[in-house]
């Protein structure tokens, strides 16, 4: 009888602690802040790229990646490697257990085949590993990218987030300023390159 009594406890809280899981919301969001650079032997613009992220599960994160251009978009991926640079580990989050993450960026010109329908133009950043320390289930990161074009409002409509933990993924914004290209990811309407430069200096 106490067998039966235990069983029927263990299953209302496996039933619970699933549906918890259920409950649980992802989530993945970044902002962009140009700088002039610092550095002289830099790229004129530094952009900080900051994202919080939670995978909602008890599943750690993967990977993430920055989407650059519209399936059909305006972009080619020449444009991207001639508009951006960095240095590797372009970035950090904290990680699990408590220590930090690097991370290494990569332009994949033909999206990112673990995602369905994320075929379009993306800038990966993938955890190094071998280092003992892995990303969680919740986190900031921090990246760093550099571009000769000065900043310029994105195109929420076009530039994203998507990151990726077991066998699931989490879209989300992205918002502030990126490289002013002349194809999609920044609104370029009525935008006076040397004004918008004038207030970073």
């Amino acid at each position: 009888m106490m067998n039966k009594k235990m069983t029927a406890i263990l299953t209302l809280l496996v039933i619970m602690t699933s549906a918890q899981w259920a409950l649980g919301q992802c989530s993945i969001s970044g902002s962009i802040v140009a700088a002039t650079s610092a550095d002289p032997m830099d790229p004129d613009w530094t952009y900080t790229l900051t994202i919080d992220w939670d995978t909602g599960s008890q599943h750690a994160l993967s990977h993430m990646d920055l989407l650059l251009d519209a399936s059909g978009g305006t972009c080619t991926c020449a444009d991207f490697h001639d508009a951006l640079s960095w240095s590797d580990p372009i970035g950090y989050s904290n990680g699990d257990p408590s220590c930090t993450v690097n991370y290494n960026g990569n332009l994949e010109c033909n999206g990112d085949p673990s995602i369905p329908g994320v075929d379009n133009i993306l800038l990966k950043f993938e955890p190094i590993e071998g280092t003992g320390c892995e990303p969680g289930t919740t986190g900031t990161t921090t990246f760093v990218f550099y571009s000769d074009l000065p900043p310029a409002p994105i195109d929420e409509d076009i530039l994203s987030l998507v990151d990726k933990f077991a066998g699931n993924s989490c879209f989300g914004t992205l918002n502030g300023d990126f490289p002013a290209m002349s194809c999609d990811p920044v609104v370029t309407d009525d935008v006076e390159w040397g004004n918008v430069k004038s207030l970073y200096r």
